[in-house]
């Protein structure tokens, strides 16, 4: 018996001991009542157990569990069982922990989730499912869906992660009765079916359903998330929204939608006044030309669009002169980067007041219009590198404009306009790397204090460039890989290859005595010449007027194009056999080379109405600027067609102006050719030759062309 008080003091730890890890003992009966410090110990389990006021934080990560280990304090209120081994989890896997308010379970290797497992769970209000292989049927190992209804006790959940599963079909009636859900993300899975269920969700204001296999969105989608403010639905492949899909979301935020193949949307951002974020990056297979696309987004900050085939004609309609950016005053950011606009259209920003950062890089621009950027007077950086530009005008940006960042890196620029970085006096950065700048013209002017990267261009170290060499020295401007801003092949020889800041212009620019010698030589001599031109200057002007006389003959009378004193600037004249080759090639070469060509008689159909004939005809050729006849092997053979040559060659005989032009549509042998045409080709008079090669075509373009600026006066009449 001598050994029972032993036995009653070692029984008595031992039950202390079970005591506080069964959680009896209080926070404050171990630590102090005080508001002592925070201390750690280890469970039986290996976890690390961090006490604090509110509760224990239970750190069992990594410790290769297959279940939810027991012996953990019963207020445990933060348990983490990241990386573990843990397959299944049953209805009684937290029977003893009441308190848990945050559960991470990413990264083990669960297959079942047993129904009712979180219902013990009242205070949960944070539950990481992240990397679950979760599964429904055992068999082969795919989890369809999770039980409706696991949740239902969890009132207080505030945020459920389940990315990166493996679910396919996703119920509402899972998450229903979680008054307090505000964050559910789902991503990663391989949902491509949802059922919303009854019950609203107006706490829910993240939903993350990006990297599934949603194609469509129908109606009935999204309408149990009324408060949703981001939502997430990139890389799903979606094809179709359907129309008002969206209008339910009128306090949405923020909407990504991007790597999608939408080729069927019609108006989808309707009643969205309160989004501040859309992306659509790579998310539109076929672009509508709707330029009301955007129109209700009055709120929107940030629009990505970059990789989405644009062209210009989708920014911009020439026949209504309508932005696809009207009413998005508010943007900030516009991302069109990777897109296909060669040539950009005046207007296409002008209702971009606001917008500070535009970015079109890898978009191949080739030109830049005058007035392209006139709207963007609050722009502050643009971003125009690895386009096609060769060139950039000074009034291509606003007077007022606020510009500070310009990338122009890796296009074809040549030079650099002088004046073109004069529209800003806080202008900060300049990046015009990887172009074909030879030289920097003396008098460019650049900012006071800025950043220039001129480096890989084939800068020529001559004397031409000292000025701007010594300029970026005294000046206080940062330069920007100076070792790869090298001399070209065309610069001095000692200096090619070799850093332009290295480059010593008093070296090899010092004072040119030939060029000051040839100079006043030259000057003396034009002084000698001068007084001998004077006292000879009679005979100097008789033999000048023969020599010019010899050269150059006699000075052609002409007669300059004046719209106004011709009721028609062109007539066509033509027999009906010849109708096809003007419908097909010479109305539209008028349209598309021609448009200031508005006046013109096209043959027979349009005569002046209410006239004979042969009146007509005389009243279109009188009063023409040019009459063309188009001649072929059917024409020649015409009577009438004949007759009209003859009044042709009558007005021009009248007005002793060359008014009249031959066009052969095809070689006709001169037996074939009437006498009438004979005489006017034997007086040298303008004809032109059709033919079916390019170039042959481009000279006859540009024969007409020259030929309608003006009419010369003849010397001779043709005998009619």
């Amino acid at each position: 018996m001598a050994s029972t008080p032993l036995y009653t003091l070692l029984c008595l730890g031992t039950a202390c001991v079970l005591f506080f890890l069964s959680g009896e003992l209080s926070v404050n009966d171990v630590s102090g009542r005080n508001g002592s410090p925070n201390w750690s110990s280890v469970s039986t389990s290996g976890c690390q157990l961090t006490f604090t006021s509110r509760g224990v934080k239970a750190s069992c990560k990594e410790l290769s569990l297959h279940s939810v280990p027991k012996g953990l304090p019963y207020n445990t209120i933060v348990l983490d069982l990241s990386e573990n081994m843990i397959e299944t989890l049953s209805n009684k896997s937290f029977t003893y922990l009441p308190d848990i308010i945050k559960l991470e379970l990413p990264f083990n290797d669960m297959t079942f989730i047993e129904d009712g497992t979180f219902k013990p769970l009242v205070n949960l209000t944070e539950l990481n499912l992240e990397d679950q292989l979760i599964e429904i049927d055992l068999s082969d190992n795919n989890l369809i869906y999770l039980p409706e209804g696991m949740f239902f006790c969890n009132k207080v959940l505030q945020k459920l992660r389940l990315n990166r599963n493996k679910i396919q079909s996703w119920s509402g009636s899972t998450i229903s009765n979680l008054c307090s859900l505000n964050h559910l993300n789902l991503s990663g899975n391989k949902i491509y079916n949802i059922d919303n269920g009854t019950q609203t969700l107006p706490s829910l204001e993240y939903l993350d359903l990006s990297f599934n296999k949603i194609l469509h969105l129908h109606i009935f989608f999204l309408q149990i998330y009324t408060n949703l403010k981001i939502l997430r639905m990139s890389n799903n492949g979606l094809i179709w929204i359907f129309p008002n899909t969206l209008s339910g979301l009128t306090n949405l935020k923020e909407l990504y939608l991007t790597n999608e193949h939408l080729i069927q949307y019609t108006k989808p951002f309707q009643d969205m006044s309160n989004l501040r974020i859309l992306d659509l990056s790579s998310a539109i297979q076929d672009m509508t030309s709707d330029a009301t696309l955007f129109t209700n987004l009055t709120s929107l900050k940030r629009l990505f669009l970059c990789k989405n085939n644009l062209q210009s004609r989708h920014l911009f309609d020439t026949l209504t002169s309508r932005s696809l950016f009207t009413n998005l005053e508010t943007l900030l950011t516009l991302d069109l980067r990777e897109n296909d606009l060669d040539m950009l259209a005046p207007g296409t920003f002008n209702p971009l007041k606001k917008l500070e950062i535009l970015l079109l890089s890898q978009s191949s621009v080739k030109v830049l219009f005058t007035g392209v950027f006139e709207g963007l007077t609050s722009l502050k950086a643009l971003d125009l590198s690895d386009n096609y530009i060769s060139s950039i005008s000074d009034d291509v940006f606003p007077i007022q404009s606020q510009l500070s960042v310009l990338n122009m890196s890796n296009n074809n620029l040549g030079i650099i306009s002088m004046t073109l970085f004069n529209i800003n006096p806080d202008f900060q950065s300049l990046y015009i790397q990887q172009n074909k700048i030879t030289t920097i013209k003396r008098g460019t002017i650049f900012p006071k204090n800025f950043t220039i990267d001129a480096s890989r261009n084939p800068l020529g170290c001559t004397c031409d460039l000292r000025w701007f060499v010594k300029w970026l020295r005294l000046s206080n401007v940062e330069v920007i890989h100076p070792n790869d801003t090298l001399c070209s092949q065309s610069s001095i020889k000692d200096m090619v290859e070799s850093p332009i800041l290295s480059f010593n212009p008093d070296k090899y620019c010092g004072i040119n005595i030939l060029l000051i010698t040839s100079v006043s030589l030259t000057g003396i001599l034009v002084v000698a010449l001068s007084l001998l031109a004077y006292w000879k200057q009679w005979w100097f002007n008789y033999k000048a007027f023969l020599l010019r006389l010899a050269i150059c003959g006699y000075k052609e009378v002409v007669q300059d194009f004046k719209d106004h004193d011709y009721e028609y600037q062109l007539n066509l004249m033509f027999q009906e056999e010849d109708q096809e080759w003007v419908d097909d090639i010479m109305k539209p070469v008028l349209q598309e080379r021609f448009p200031h060509l508005e006046r013109v008689v096209f043959g027979d159909n349009d005569l002046h109405l209410g006239m004979f004939y042969i009146n007509a005809l005389h009243y279109a050729v009188e009063n023409s600027f040019k009459t063309v006849l188009l001649l072929s092997n059917n024409s020649v053979r015409e009577a009438w067609f004949i007759t009209k040559v003859r009044i042709a060659l009558e007005e021009l005989n009248d007005s002793r102006l060359d008014k009249v032009i031959l066009f052969f549509l095809e070689d006709i042998d001169d037996d074939d050719l009437p006498y009438l045409v004979r005489l006017f080709l034997s007086k040298n008079k303008p004809y032109m030759l059709w033919t079916d090669d390019e170039d042959g075509q481009e000279l006859f373009w540009a024969q007409f062309e020259k030929s309608m600026r003006s009419n010369k006066e003849l010397n001779s009449v043709i005998p009619v």
